[in-house]
């Protein structure tokens, strides 16, 4: 039998229609040599090996290694080994400083320079005059990091030169920046055959200890919209880089009334001196040669900034109690009401009347703080308000979600009632189980907000308030819209009726006399995603989950690798250090694809920490055989592919030769036996009777590939669903729970067929996996043991949730035996909760309660997107 089975294959969708907004635009200018190239020459004239100074491929391998798994006293110590000094052959380096001294001869990214910044305060020193203070700013030429980014030869395929408009079957596309409006917007304002190099920046403030000292850095990192978001979002791939830090000053020359608009001023100061090369190359442009080899005039062109909604204001200069995107009154922010953007010029001009000693009215009417110098005050054809993206993390995870609606549904529910509805819920494969409840987290990130929100909506059934479930509801489909990876006209439709069924239904916080208003600034930030995503692509491109990210890798990992005195300059050689090893890395790569490398072309584009092998099974157990040319060993194989529909299970069986009794008492298969023997009498009528005798190699879960989604990563295609049987503790190992999920089955594929979505389709949950004995019939497919829920009623009113009540015959649970090609999908049901949760309920018993049971459509963004498209 084989591990991966393919049940269905799409057909050819209709093909994408691309509309060229500006036929010149991106124009080339002749073929140039890339940075790539000229390091070939350089080493084939020096007779150098690809991987020098080092010796070869190994001691190459063992000196990236040591640099991103060691730390600087551990190089030392590993390269003075005896054990290490005796090998065959030995490392080419025989301590640090000759180590780091070959690492500092590969060729890096653009330098570092360390500007001294004086700043003085208002407050009168001991010597009479007015205290100063010196700050460190390290940056790096925005201009020479943009010629590295668009010129960097690995990219090609993976990077855009123009405008487009993507269009099927007449309806438009979003996705990446050059799909969206800003582009065509700027390029018909430069000269014609430009190529713009839409500048994406990120900042933001990071600790760099962990509950002791105050260490601080302010990373700015940069990357350009030319290339593939999933590659940005990678930090191996070199496709975001650090920009600068921007010095961290408490402020303790100015007094408490000055600080914080000289702190403002300090920052655009800094910024202003960072970015003031985009200045002159955005007027002008600037010759490129581009990762396909060609040269272009490139025009870099601040398109967005990323940062949350304090920074956002920093960088707008208006107070935080106030939108940096536009003019919303300050008591009026929880109105549904597009308001006036703000004016990038008006701004300007009103600002630079500060510089000479005004004070304009409009300031304070407009909540502007007075910063004489902006530093996008003179950037070319950028305007700083609709640059500012919407931040799904801070505002939309960790904000309207977490900050407020839950404290809502708390006041709705009481905290223990809420707690227990929690820790109550079924558990499914990839959800985060709250067995302690919520309210005891004190510290949130985005990913625990995130497992949240699956589940929320089943949380609050049943808490006696349509109107709340109504709001919830529109709530959190409008979170899942905020993460699409590709938007089409029709969800962008269906996002803003969840925004305005949210507006509609808010005023139920209010009467219920848990709020008194909406006028909170992340609540009102909702009304700029829309245009965000129409004007800049779809959100995923301009995340501070990316930024956050990044600070792991070009903030926290330098500081430790730092004495933690005078860190920042130690940090920069550490970067500038592991950029070397990236960057020979990228090279060495396109060697091996210049070479003819296939494998080389193969980049699903996401991160490989997100693609770890999910297909082992409960107990560790493995396949070990040997694969032959036509067999598939992992569904992960096919998550390119147009495959809607296969399933993957190992080899091995997790219980050999099980017997009915544990089948029935372990995994409760009752009348498993009488099913076993139906269905046998329906397939193989010549087949013989399953008798008490025989016994069944039980798999305890399966892999599955979802159907390929436009609007979704290809990764998340894949879910596994779970049927093992609780384990008991077993020396030092601890006890592990039951797991038997649940799927969606085909019992009529006739009809489902006919009209698709839920038609002819039942959930069931599964509680045993299994192989049918060969003794018995020859049979291709896997058998799953399952007890039926009832079909699906039409969606709740308020909550627009789909119920569903146990199935019974003479009292008791229908089951059947079915095979694994019936399986549509994993789903997860959550159960209609009713006054007080029962305290007898656990995760483990809740789906053989005798209530009605919710289909989840927020467990995964597939099941989303599908259950969206049937309403």
């Amino acid at each position: 039998m084989p591990r991966v089975t393919v049940e269905e294959v799409d057909d050819e969708d209709e093909p994408f229609t691309y509309k060229h907004i500006d036929q010149h635009a991106g124009e080339t200018l002749g073929q140039g040599v890339t940075f790539f190239e000229s390091m070939q020459t350089e080493q084939q004239a020096l007779r150098q090996p690809p991987h020098s100074p080092f010796r070869d491929e190994d001691d190459w391998e063992l000196a990236t290694w040591l640099v991103e798994e060691s730390t600087q006293s551990g190089i030392d110590r590993y390269l003075k080994l005896k054990s290490t000094r005796s090998g065959n052959p030995a490392p080419s380096s025989k301590n640090k400083a000759s180590f780091f001294k070959k690492i500092d001869t590969l060729p890096v990214g653009p330098d570092w320079i360390c500007d001294l910044v004086e700043v003085t305060g208002d407050r009168i020193g001991s010597n009479g005059q007015f205290e100063t203070e010196t700050v460190e700013l390290w940056r790096r030429n925005p201009v020479d990091c943009i010629k590295q980014l668009i010129g960097n030869p690995t990219f090609d395929g993976h990077i855009v030169y123009s405008p487009i408009k993507v269009f099927r079957e007449g309806a438009r596309y979003y996705s990446e920046m050059n799909t969206a409006d800003w582009w065509p917007t700027i390029q018909a304002r430069l000269p014609a055959g430009a190529t713009i190099a839409p500048v994406i920046l990120a900042s933001d403030k990071t600790n760099l200890t962990v509950l002791r000292g105050d260490q601080v850095a302010w990373p700015v990192y940069l990357t350009i919209g030319n290339i593939n978001k999933s590659l940005r979002r990678k930090p191996s791939a070199y496709a975001t880089v650090l920009l600068g830090y921007i010095p961290v000053s408490k402020g303790e020359s100015w007094t408490d009334a000055k600080r914080s608009e000289a702190l403002y001023r300090l920052f655009h100061r800094c910024m202003h001196a960072i970015l003031v090369p985009l200045v002159e190359a955005g007027r002008l442009g600037v010759l490129m040669t581009c990762a396909d080899g060609q040269i272009r005039q490139v025009f870099p062109i601040l398109a967005a900034y990323v940062a949350d909604h304090p920074e956002q204001c920093l960088i707008a200069c208006c107070l935080e109690n106030r939108c940096p995107r536009c003019l919303v009154p300050r008591l009026e922010r929880g109105n549904q009401q597009v308001n006036l953007p703000r004016n990038h010029t008006v701004i300007k001009d009103l600002l630079e009347r500060v510089g000479q000693g005004e004070h304009p009215p409009e300031l304070d009417v407009n909540g502007i703080r007075p910063v004489p110098d902006p530093f996008w005050a003179n950037l070319p054809h950028a305007d700083i308000f609709t640059s500012i993206t919407p931040d799904i993390l801070h505002q939309l995870h960790k904000g309207v979600i977490k900050d407020h609606l839950v404290t809502w549904c708390q006041a709705v529910l009481g905290k223990e009632e809420l707690n227990a509805r929690f820790k109550t819920m079924p558990e499914a494969h990839g959800l985060r189980h709250f067995k302690h409840g919520i309210s005891l987290i004190s510290q949130w990130t985005g990913a625990e907000a995130k497992e949240l929100e699956k589940t929320l909506l089943g949380v609050m059934v049943g808490c006696g308030e349509a109107g709340v479930m109504r709001a919830v509801r529109a709530l959190l489909d409008f979170v899942y819209y905020a993460q699409y990876e590709v938007h089409t006209d029709a969800t962008l439709s269906r996002m803003q009726d969840s925004l305005d069924r949210l507006h509609a239904a808010k005023e139920v916080f209010v009467n219920l006399g848990i709020r008194d208003h909406f006028n909170i600034p992340k609540f009102h930030s909702l009304l700029h995603f829309l245009q965000s995503i129409r004007a800049l692509g779809c959100l995923d491109g301009v995340n501070t989950e990316t930024s956050e990210r990044f600070h792991i890798d070009y903030a926290k990992e330098g500081f430790r690798g730092s004495s933690r005195k005078e860190y920042i300059a130690q940090m920069t050689l550490w970067l500038q250090r592991r950029e070397a090893i990236l960057l020979r890395e990228s090279y060495l790569k396109w060697l091996r694809k210049s070479a003819g490398d296939a494998s080389e072309d193969e980049d699903d584009g996401e991160d490989k920490d997100e693609n770890k092998d999910e297909n082992e099974d409960e107990d560790g157990a493995q396949d070990g055989a040997g694969v032959v040319a036509e067999e598939l060993r992992s569904v992960r194989q096919l998550v390119n592919s147009n495959v809607s529909r296969a399933y993957e299970a190992a080899l091995r069986p997790s219980a050999p030769a099980v017997t009915l009794d544990v089948l029935v008492q372990s995994y409760g298969a009752d009348g498993f036996l009488d099913d076993l023997n139906t269905f046998l009498a329906d397939h193989f009528p010549d087949a013989r009777q399953a008798t008490a005798f025989d016994r069944f190699d039980v798999l305890h879960s399966l892999s599955f590939l979802l159907p390929f989604n436009i609007h979704l990563a290809n990764s998340k295609r894949v879910l596994k669903l779970r049927a093992c049987p609780p384990v008991p503790r077993h020396g030092h190992r601890l006890p592990k729970s039951a797991h038997f999920d649940c799927g969606l089955f085909i019992e009529d594929a006739e009809l489902h067929g006919a009209q698709e979505g839920l038609a002819g389709v039942r959930a069931a949950q599964v509680r045993a996996i299994f192989r049918l004995p060969s003794h018995l019939a020859h049979h291709a497919s896997l058998l799953l043991y399952v007890r039926w829920f009832r079909p699906f009623r039409t969606p709740d009113g308020a909550s627009g949730l789909r119920f569903t009540s146990h199935s019974t015959r003479n009292h008791q649970r229908s089951h059947a035996i079915v095979t694994a090609r019936s399986l549509l999908r994993p789903c997860h049901l959550t159960p209609r909760f009713e006054d007080a949760v029962d305290l007898d309920w656990t995760p483990s018993n809740v789906l053989d309660q005798p209530v009605d049971f919710a289909l989840n459509p927020h467990i995964d963004f597939h099941i989303f997107d599908w259950l969206a498209r049937l309403q």
